[in-house]
């Protein structure tokens, strides 16, 4: 069922702007009429333009399609009066009830159109018997009798108006079912905008959608409270702008192009407007039309200080873990020089010892001191680490040169090096640091391989971060050992102290990256840094 009180209101409008129309002109219309004739016309047409006033102002009734029909009936009926004063078959007017059945049509239905059609053309047939047989003539103008044109026009007349009732009728259910169904579309996208708003809101992860031209079109309440920016703010600003020029997007989308079903994700450091400062691991895919037309992108936002925070705080409670071996560690390395030290010390204080003993025996003072302090140097250096001196660095040109002492170091003829990184690599790094790293790595991989062997090392910028290999084909390290090559004091060898992969490993998560570490035993290692990128 179809609500009419929209269409009856409009349909009271144009029935009162037609009745005006026709009032107006009824001096012209009406000048070969008589004066009672012209007085029929101009009451209904008044009572048309009070009936239309009347719904107007105190608009629709309760029910409005009852008030429909008797509107359709009450115009129906005057229309017959305007004919019949007018000339009957040769009225002007009957043009009017075709519009009272298209009327009818739209505002009911086809069937009380057809209805509406009927009881038109048997009032018009009755204007057009009456006027010669039956009383009517008597109050009106008629002619003598009815000739063939007026029943042929009455016919004609008629057919058009049942003809106009079946072809509104369709037109007018058509344009209801039509209506039904929009109103239904649009309550489902209503509904359906509302809940992806709600899912977008409430969401724990923030959601910042910029368009083809990089600017913020959508901002959700997480993404708020992440930033420290409201979305009133943030929309219609430019993402770099809003995030800062550490994270472009022009590299994202390529990247996203090249592959459209993939995801790329980056992490960074946001700087708020209050100063501080939040990291952020963001995760950008390709924001598409119902064409698959890409109209931008989405990123979504996770704050990684939680993550941060507990890896900081494992990584103390690691070390911390690591006191109680670190301390039988320390005591077992120093245990033995200081047992060389003791015993030397003896004989040398002893009168009865011959000068070359005790030249043999200064040469162990020595060496074992020297060892002592080496180990004591490689443990402070680890508790103590300095302060990092970010600096762009030429990493291809350190690695060269951290190459070619390795070759001069090594036997000749018993390695065999490998370079696999472009020329011109600049990086943000510590350099002495770095440095230290390749070198304690590529020594490692150096002493891997007693009988020589080949050290491949290589270098990538991939999206934001630096990799760096070093790879052997050495002995390789056990499943078991595996775990604990980072750990301080651990070695494998004979004469390690166990500090050299583990500052590596705490220079490295100073600088934020990772190493990871993978070995087969007896085909050879593999050490791969991870660097992100950051400013000098």
């Amino acid at each position: 069922m179809v609500n009419v009180g929209g269409p009856l209101r409009g349909f009271s409008w144009a029935r009162l702007g037609v009745a005006v129309v026709l009032l107006a002109l009824g001096p012209f219309v009406s000048a070969g009429l008589v004066p009672g004739e012209g007085g029929i016309l101009a009451l209904a047409l008044l009572l048309a333009i009070v009936s239309s006033g009347v719904l107007l102002v105190f608009g629709p009734p309760a029910d409005p399609r009852r008030m429909a029909w008797l509107i359709c009936l009450l115009d129906t009926t005057l229309i017959t009066a305007v004919v019949a004063a007018t000339g009957g078959t040769r009225s002007v007017f009957a043009f009017l009830y075709v519009l009272s059945v298209t009327a009818a049509c739209v505002l009911l239905s086809r069937t009380r159109g057809l209805a509406i059609a009927a009881v038109s053309s048997l009032l018009y047939a009755g204007i057009v018997v009456g006027r010669t047989v039956l009383p009517l003539s008597v109050f009106l103008d008629a002619p003598d009798e009815t000739t063939a044109f007026d029943l042929l026009t009455m016919f004609l007349n008629a057919a058009t108006f049942l003809i106009v009732a079946i072809v509104a009728g369709g037109l007018a259910e058509r344009y209801q079912t039509a209506r039904r169904e929009l109103a239904t579309r649009q309550k489902d996208l209503r509904d359906l905008q509302a809940f992806q708003d709600l899912v977008f809101q409430c969401v724990g992860t923030g959601l910042i959608v910029v368009d083809r031209t990089h600017r913020v079109t959508a901002f959700n309440r997480a993404a708020e409270e992440i930033t420290r920016v409201t979305a009133v703010q943030a929309i219609g600003r430019a993402w770099s702008v809003l995030v800062g020029g550490a994270l472009p997007l022009d590299p994202i989308e390529a990247a996203i192009d090249g592959n459209p079903r993939a995801s790329v994700w980056r992490e960074t450091t946001l700087r708020r407007p209050d100063g501080t400062t939040v990291p952020l691991r963001m995760t950008f895919s390709a924001l598409r039309s119902g064409e698959g037309e890409r109209l931008g992108l989405i990123s979504a936002c996770e704050d990684l200080s939680a993550i941060r925070e507990m890896e900081a705080r494992m990584r103390q409670a690691d070390r911390l873990a690591t006191l109680g071996r670190m301390a039988a560690n320390i005591a077992h390395e120093i245990r033995n020089p200081l047992a060389a030290l003791t015993g030397a010390i003896e004989v040398l204080t002893s009168p009865l010892a011959a000068d070359d003993a005790r030249e043999r025996l200064s040469q162990i003072v020595a060496r074992e001191s020297e060892r002592l302090n080496h180990i004591i140097k490689d443990f402070l250096e680890y508790t103590r680490p300095a302060p990092l001196s970010i600096t762009t660095l030429d990493v291809s040109a350190v690695i060269e040169e951290v190459l070619v002492l390795l070759e001069h170091r090594a036997g000749p003829g018993s390695l065999k090096t490998a370079r696999d990184f472009p020329a011109g690599i600049h990086w943000a790094v510590d350099a002495q640091q770095f440095r230290q790293i390749l070198w304690n790595l590529c020594l490692n991989a150096l002493e891997a391989m007693p009988d020589g062997g080949e050290l491949r090392v290589a270098a990538e910028v991939v999206g934001d971060r630096l990799e760096v290999s070093i790879t052997d084909n050495g002995e390789g390290i056990g499943a078991n050992d595996l775990s604990h090559v980072f750990e301080p004091f651990f070695s494998t060898k004979p004469e390690g102290t166990g500090l050299g992969l583990a500052l590596v490993d705490r220079v490295v998560q100073e600088h934020g990256g990772e190493i990871d570490v993978r070995s087969s035993p007896g085909l050879g290692t593999t050490f791969t840094l991870t660097l992100p990128s950051r400013h000098a």
